[in-house]
């Protein structure tokens, strides 16, 4: 090789290498970080759906643990009678509503989940015997699914207890 003198420049050999190494460096931080874009974003997003569902189920919850016996399970609906309302959970094509009807007030409809999302529920009565209940009195739960989606394969099933009550509570 030739010793070069200060006053010359790179030679286009060396120009197209260094453009060519800086392209692939380019290329790979854009892969790179176009990835890390789209991850997150469905990472929020399921995260905000679970939040979702986390807040259905506890708020059901909540609902059924202040319920009153003679919860009616239909279809596409329960409702629960509590102390002053009858709060009632509906599955159909506006996802999933909730309506807490008063005899004072005018009623309120919540949607709790959007479409596509759907639930079902059904009371069920425990066999066996607890300590000082009576047999013709067994424990009663109610178990909601709720499908977050048109797939049964993402659907989240609670079991909630309803409360028992106690004499002289009616």
């Amino acid at each position: 090789m030739t010793a070069r003198g200060p006053d010359t420049g790179v030679t286009l050999i060396e120009m197209l290498v260094a453009l060519s190494v800086f392209s692939l460096i380019g290329l790979a931080s854009f892969s790179v970080l176009d990835t890390i874009v789209r991850t997150d974003r469905q990472s929020s997003g399921r995260l905000e759906h679970l939040a979702r569902l986390d807040v259905a189920l506890r708020l059901f919850e909540a609902d059924v643990l202040r319920a009153r016996p003679g919860a009616l399970v239909e279809q596409d609906r329960i409702s629960l009678p509590t102390a002053g309302a009858l709060v009632t959970y509906q599955s159909g094509t506006e996802g999933l509503l909730r309506r807490i009807e008063r005899a004072d007030e005018a009623d309120v409809q919540q949607q709790i989940l959007p479409p596509p999302a759907s639930a079902l529920w059904r009371v069920i009565r425990l066999d066996g015997i607890e300590d000082g209940a009576e047999p013709s009195d067994p424990p009663i739960a109610v178990e909601v699914v709720l499908v977050a989606d048109d797939s049964r394969s993402r659907e989240i099933r609670k079991l909630v207890p309803l409360p028992r009550l106690l004499p002289g509570q009616d």
